[in-house]
């Protein structure tokens, strides 16, 4: 193959015509020229132009093997006889006033996709200002893709962003798994504005999975009133599971003034799934519940709630969650009690889950690949740029190194 194929095939463009190559220890330089039928006014696009001045300017292209390449090229200022302006030429193969070629930019654009920016960076000898803002502009001519005519149902969580309870707030599509809006901050204020867009536009949409926090609830039920509230199975399990770890630390404090270490060590054999444990683990957990009673009324409890999710119809799932509310209470376990009570508070957003037959599970998914998308940039500072990556991270592969 020719080197004139090659430079070709680098530069994507065939309006240069390659005049001289320069082999380098570590880089290869192309010089070239704009044939003759692209030099053409860039307002009014005629080929009547007289060139009033001439600079050299240098693009950075594709990589030939480790070696970086560069195109050197004479761009001219012209006078257009026709519209009389005078204007810099418009190179077909570069963008803008970046010294990059397109298909450079293309090639960043790609590795931004599938590596952290500080790694596009180093890999291309860029900095890394420059990879993100590639990548931000990228981002931001890629709308996010998604109807508000199809909205069904979504789900409202929020993360932690920044250190000292900074957090973003996120409204993801149940049904696909993207995230359709993230605004920082959790409060009514900061929902309002896209809750009164949904009002509006989301003609279609029934229901809302959330956490148990009555911040939420509240802002939902003034500005979507038709709408339901789900409460996600996922946070009703956390919040049972709280429960216990804070009955185990208050047992565990008593214990220890007692001189008996039992509880040491034994955490997650209560919070897990019964049925998940092993024989040994098993085992071990029913030897620790035999000596604390408290606990294994809580830890009993847990595992009976988890039947509520398997109930047949919303009448059973009321009867049983009264039920167990009920035997909660009379458990003589004062945080046992309390978690029951916020249950009984919020037994109209649990019972919703029978009309529905949702959970927040890819929310969830979301969630952890937005924690590890952030673990890879070791956070990010430009909270716009986060959010561009987040309305599409539902397309994007998390790979990590190890």
């Amino acid at each position: 193959m020719s080197v004139s194929k090659v430079f070709h095939a680098l530069i994507g463009d065939k309006s240069i015509v390659l005049q001289n190559t320069e082999f380098c220890q570590d880089h290869v330089i192309f010089w070239g020229r704009l044939r003759n039928h692209a030099k053409k006014c860039p307002c009014c696009g005629c080929s009547d132009v007289v060139i009033k001045e001439t600079k050299e300017r240098t693009f950075r292209t594709l990589n030939i093997g480790e070696k970086r390449a560069y195109l050197k090229i004479d761009v001219h200022k012209t006078l257009c006889n026709r519209c009389g302006k005078q204007s810099w030429m418009q190179l077909p193969f570069s963008c803008g006033k970046l010294p990059m070629t397109n298909s450079f930019i293309r090639h960043v654009i790609q590795l931004a996709a599938i590596a952290t920016v500080l790694a596009v960076a180093a890999f291309l000898m860029l900095q890394w200002k420059t990879v993100k803002n590639i990548d931000k502009a990228n981002l931001a001519k890629r709308a996010k893709q998604f109807s508000f005519k199809k909205l069904r149902y979504i789900s409202i969580d929020e993360i932690a962003i920044k250190k000292r309870h900074k957090y973003m707030t996120i409204f993801t599509d149940i049904t696909t798994g993207m995230i359709i809006h993230a605004v920082e901050g959790r409060s009514e204020e900061c929902l309002r504005p896209f809750l009164k867009l949904l009002a509006k536009k989301a003609k279609r949409l029934r229901g809302i999975g959330i956490d148990m926090s009555a911040a939420y609830a509240s802002s939902i039920k003034i500005h979507l009133p038709n709408v339901d509230i789900i409460f996600d199975r996922f946070h009703v399990t956390k919040l049972l599971n709280d429960t216990i770890d804070k009955i185990r630390r208050n047992e565990y404090a008593k214990c220890k003034k007692a001189g008996i270490e039992v509880l040491k060590g034994q955490r997650f054999l209560l919070l897990r799934n019964f049925v998940d444990l092993d024989d040994g683990q098993k085992s071990s957990l029913k030897k620790l519940l035999e000596i604390n009673h408290p606990l294994a009324i809580a830890h009993s409890m847990k595992e009976q709630l988890r039947s509520f999710w398997s109930c047949k119809s919303k009448a059973e799932g009321a009867q049983f969650l009264f039920c167990w509310v009920m035997e909660a209470l009379e458990s003589g376990v004062q945080l046992l009690a309390k978690a029951a009570r916020s249950l009984l508070r919020r037994c109209e957003g649990l019972l919703s889950y029978f009309d529905h037959g949702i959970d927040n599970g890819k929310a969830e998914g979301i969630n952890n690949k937005i924690k590890v998308l952030k673990r890879q940039a070791y956070g990010y500072r430009d909270q716009e740029y986060f959010k561009l990556k987040l309305y599409h991270l539902h397309k994007k592969q998390i790979q990590l190194i190890g």
